[in-house]
């Protein structure tokens, strides 16, 4: 059975997912087709592993402003592909494969993988949401706490038999914890896009407010990511005078991305709201303490004082007063970084989100 994707381009969860169910389908059980697409360039690393991989990739690049001429690029490569199923990694492109699908492949079958938010999600994207549960044979949601809002939110236009959770999952070998050579400095990270769904200025304003707090330590926060808020933040960053101690380490490929979290003393996801974070699964797998935004996406993930700590949204104090918290007491860091690890173990394998997938596609 083959499978065409298409997901994200640039950063993000889509190209986690995708490459990770490659993984794990140690078997073989299916062939793999991707179709990038998005604002951003596609990704070297995405290219480079497909590459290796053997799997077919295409790559739409959107420009601004010009949705017609993008789904029709979109629709055609679709109608070029003989894949069975069409894996869309968000609803967005749906009304593209609903329409190659009547028009010319009418028994393919459509997946539809929900990755943003509810309450973050446009006009236009809420609206491709609810078309998909008219289309699509399955939506996947990846957590029962998301689900839900959606079947409050959509009312009668919810269809319950069309709707499935599986959560994500990671490769637990790759993103795993590495023994650290103790340092003099105290190295505290995110890794994200930089775009305004995150809330980095929090995060950079909470950081200078804690070297002010224990200025006895050599602090440094590192920033890894990229996007259209980048150029911006780095402005704020000298305004607040911290150049010298904030660094953007950039885009990462995947093996530069492990390291960057093993090197991390604290991980901090500051955001408005996620529906499972890629992010946060890769830092608990790595066995970090984290502080975090308490939204939705990520306090269905995070028991606040149990594998991390919770802070509402834009409160510098609070951000700060976490971090703290874990420098100055040991024991909870500990603490954080066993559970973390646990969490992670327990529940972001990648082969159980591929054996649950395969559940779905073996009664398509």
């Amino acid at each position: 059975m083959k499978m065409l994707h298409i997901l994200y381009s640039g950063l993000g969860g889509h190209g986690n997912v995708f490459f990770s169910m490659v993984k794990a389908d140690v078997e073989k059980a299916y062939e793999y087709e991707a179709l990038f697409c998005g604002i951003e360039d596609l990704r070297e690393e995405y290219a480079l592993r497909c590459t290796n991989e053997k799997i077919v990739y295409h790559f739409i690049k959107k420009v601004a402003g010009k949705h017609a001429g993008f789904y029709y690029k979109i629709f055609k490569q679709i109608k070029q592909s003989n894949a069975e199923i069409i894996f869309l990694h968000g609803s967005v492109q749906l009304p593209a494969a609903w329409l190659a699908k009547i028009l010319l492949l009418k028994n393919r079958k459509l997946i539809v993988r929900e990755t943003q938010a509810i309450h973050l999600k446009t006009t236009l994207e809420k609206m491709a949401l609810k078309v998909a549960m008219k289309l699509a044979d399955k939506i996947v949601f990846l957590s029962d706490a998301y689900k839900e809002q959606v079947r409050i939110d959509f009312g009668k236009n919810y269809r319950p038999k069309k709707c499935v959770v599986i959560p994500n999952g990671i490769d637990l070998k790759k993103f795993s914890p590495a023994a650290n050579s103790p340092t003099a400095q105290i190295n505290i990270g995110m890794q994200s896009r930089i775009v305004a769904i995150k809330d980095h200025t929090t995060l950079l304003a909470a950081f200078k407010l804690l070297k002010a707090r224990l200025p006895q330590l050599v602090l440094k926060l590192y920033i890894a990511g990229d996007g259209e808020k980048k150029k911006s933040l780095e402005e704020e960053t000298k305004k607040l005078e911290l150049e010298n101690d904030v660094i953007f380490e950039g885009m990462l490929n995947e093996n530069e991305l492990v390291c960057f979290l093993q090197k991390l003393d604290i991980y901090v996801h500051a955001s408005f709201g996620e529906t499972m974070s890629t992010a946060i699964m890769q830092a608990m797998a790595c066995g970090k303490a984290i502080v975090a935004s308490d939204v939705d996406g990520i306090n269905n993930m995070i028991t606040n004082h149990k594998n991390g700590l919770l802070v509402p949204i834009q409160q510098v104090n609070e951000m700060a007063s976490a971090l703290d918290q874990i420098i100055l007491q040991p024991a909870l860091k500990l603490q954080l970084e066993n559970e973390s690890l646990k969490t992670a173990t327990e529940k972001f394998s990648d082969r159980k989100m591929f054996l649950s997938y395969k559940a779905i596609f073996d009664k398509l």
